[in-house]
């Protein structure tokens, strides 16, 4: 045009095939998921404010602590797990046999397990389980009825009496097939014939 000097210098030429157009979406897209993982997996607290999740050794101690008095009788246990931590009220203590109505006398130890748990964020499981010895009376057929009636019974209680939200909460029935000792001696029937109080770590079920 008159402006700049002609120039007889050509344009180095690459030897290197250019980039598909798929690998370069492909690069694309893996570059814009690994931004959007950052952000999703930032910290909640860092971008919602949320409280931090919910320190599950400290709350074993403190219902330790709480149950001391049970847990000293051995009618109650406080064991780790991973799904969480398992409180676990033996019949012999909170149950007559073949009963769903947790005896009066036995609701303290219910007040002392929510004190701990009822400002908490976790989801919690009731579990009833017996021994392999077929139920025998005119309410219950099977020991399935009678482990799932004493779950939802206690489920209702934590409702009514102590206002714990219902999305908290879930009830199931094991009858003997998830037993903790052999059901080939008294002492292990026992020990099977219970009800677990199973709060449940962030992985397994907290609260959104």
């Amino acid at each position: 045009m008159g402006i700049f000097d002609a120039s007889n210098t050509k344009p180095e030429v690459s030897n290197t095939e250019p980039m598909p157009f798929s690998k370069v979406q492909m690069v694309e897209n893996s570059e814009r998921f690994q931004t959007l993982d950052r952000l999703v997996n930032s910290p909640r607290g860092a971008l919602e404010g949320s409280p931090e999740r919910p320190n599950m050794e400290e709350i074993r101690k403190e219902l330790e602590s709480s149950l001391a008095a049970q847990i000293s009788k051995h009618t109650v246990s406080v064991t780790a797990t991973k799904e969480g931590i398992v409180v676990s009220l033996r019949e012999i203590g909170f149950f007559d046999s073949g009963s769903t109505a947790m005896r009066p006398d036995a609701e303290d130890t219910l007040n002392d397990f929510v004190r701990v748990v009822e400002t908490q964020r976790m989801r919690i499981r009731i579990e009833g389980h017996t021994d392999n010895v077929p139920i025998h009376n005119g309410r219950f057929r099977s020991n399935w009825e009678l482990s799932t009636g004493r779950a939802t019974e206690i489920t209702r209680l934590f409702i009514e009496k102590y206002g714990i939200a219902p999305d908290r909460l879930s009830a199931a029935g094991y009858a003997e097939y998830h037993p903790v000792a052999p059901n080939s001696t008294p002492e292990g029937r026992a020990l099977n014939r219970r009800l677990d109080l199973v709060v449940l770590n962030s992985n397994a079920g907290s609260m959104p």
